[in-house]
């Protein structure tokens, strides 16, 4: 190691020039459950998307496809798919709590062993999410974390 790269270490400085400490407040590290939250949700996504594909596809070779609703379902798996990655990042936290309990609901009243699943695993988010709101409203400066007045 170099004088320099010894002296520059010493100062809290890394070989690239940058801090080697934080400067300001730091975000509280991303809960375990709330990465498997987001997991669900993009997992999901996914999987509703590629169903809606495999299903239109067999429709129209049938003639019966409703391009409508195929455009839709396409558009609620995308949707949970960016649900999932915002909150990974902290955000979306209260959308993604309303479309994940809607959706448990409706696949859960679906009756169907792969309804019950998905509803399962929706409910399971809504309960990860609802545990961990704290961290979704943290903010450097402490404002966002005290509840709002009743």
């Amino acid at each position: 190691m170099s004088e320099r790269q010894r002296e520059r270490r010493e100062r809290g400085i890394t070989p690239a020039g940058l801090p080697a400490e934080p400067t300001g407040p730091v975000r509280p590290p991303r809960p375990v459950a709330v990465e498997l939250a987001s997991a669900i949700m993009v997992v999901s996504g996914l999987i509703s998307v590629l169903t809606t594909i495999e299903a239109t596809a067999s429709l129209a070779a049938r003639d019966q496809a409703s391009l409508p609703l195929a455009a839709l379902s396409l558009a609620l798996g995308i949707g949970f798919v960016i649900l999932g990655v915002l909150v990974r990042r902290g955000s979306g936290w209260l959308v993604a709590v309303n479309v994940a309990a809607v959706a448990g609901f409706l696949e859960l009243t679906s009756g169907s062993a792969q309804g019950i699943l998905f509803g399962a695993l929706d409910v399971a988010v809504v309960l990860i999410l609802m545990r961990h709101r704290p961290w979704f409203h943290w903010s450097p400066d402490g404002e966002r974390e005290t509840t709002p007045p009743d």
